[in-house]
């Protein structure tokens, strides 16, 4: 490993999460194209590596945190050989000022600060190793093809669902015949919904794993975009009928994936204020929107 740039060489440092990663290389081809230089040096932590693997054709490769020594930009920009974070809420007042009273894609300000055109994500391509790696994961969990349901509750974005919302939930769907997993993001210590089978899965197989499984219900978060492409059956979950996240004074942000630039043939469901819970989630279990 390079810990430090060459010459002509980028170090980008997104915020160490799923969805951060995977925007990083998703758009590396287009920042390559647009300003020039041999490669994206993708500066996150360890557990996050796999997720260039979804990028097989991009130019891409991982960097320890721990090993880069070089200085990372504090202002707005970037430069050959010199490190910077693509974090929007570094520039939070940068964008109030340029979006104010406006609604904006989330991720227009990823974007934005790699100065390429919107939208301009690159398809992830699952191997053939990967896609086999997937297959032997869900047996080795007892997890029927086709008939499994995977509950993501976890996210780092936006105010989550109780703790026995999720466990109804599973209730719910078992009860219709199909076997339950929770997403258990390895080496982040998540919680298992009680009844649930806890299934860890690299971020590079989630996407086959989703397809073989079936169903996939989440929260918004970073797993919903590296599944946007997925040929699977993804239903986003949100607490409240206008999601209320944004970090960004007087902008509203918009959060679904299609909007957002990505592949988007999921499912979505808003909470009415006033649903009883118990309402949410038959119509979740039930596939109705």
């Amino acid at each position: 490993m390079r810990p430090d740039p060459r010459e002509r060489e980028w170090l980008i440092g997104p915020a160490p999460h799923l969805g951060d990663t995977y925007f990083t290389c998703a758009l590396a081809g287009a920042f390559l194209c647009r300003h020039g230089g041999s490669e994206v040096g993708v500066v996150v932590p360890r557990k996050l590596w796999t997720v260039l693997e979804l990028f097989p054709d991009a130019r891409v490769s991982p960097r320890d945190p721990a090993e880069v020594t070089a200085p990372f930009r504090e202002t707005r920009g970037f430069r050959p050989g010199e490190p910077f974070h693509l974090r929007p809420l570094r520039h939070a007042r940068e964008f109030e000022a340029s979006y104010r009273g406006q609604t904006i894609p989330f991720t227009r300000t990823y974007h934005d600060l790699l100065e390429v055109p919107f939208p301009a994500f690159a398809r992830p391509c699952v191997p053939t190793q990967t896609r086999e790696a997937a297959a032997r994961r869900l047996a080795t969990f007892g997890l029927p093809t086709g008939e499994t349901v995977i509950l993501v509750p976890v996210s780092n974005s936006g105010p989550a669902f109780s703790s026995s919302f999720w466990a109804d939930l599973a209730q719910a769907f078992a009860a219709r015949g199909a076997a339950v997993a929770t997403n258990v993001a390895p080496g982040d210590g998540g919680r298992t919904i009680p009844g649930t089978v806890p299934l860890p899965c690299p971020p590079d197989e989630l996407i086959p794993v989703a397809e073989l499984a079936g169903t996939v219900v989440a929260a918004r978060c970073g797993v919903c975009d590296v599944l946007s492409s997925a040929r699977a059956d993804l239903r986003i979950l949100y607490h409240r009928p206008q999601y209320e996240w944004s970090p960004l004074a007087g902008v509203k942000l918009e959060c679904d994936l299609g909007p957002c630039g990505l592949d988007d043939t999921a499912t979505y469901y808003r909470m009415g204020v006033s649903e009883p819970r118990a309402e949410f989630i038959a119509r979740v279990a039930a596939g109705q929107r």
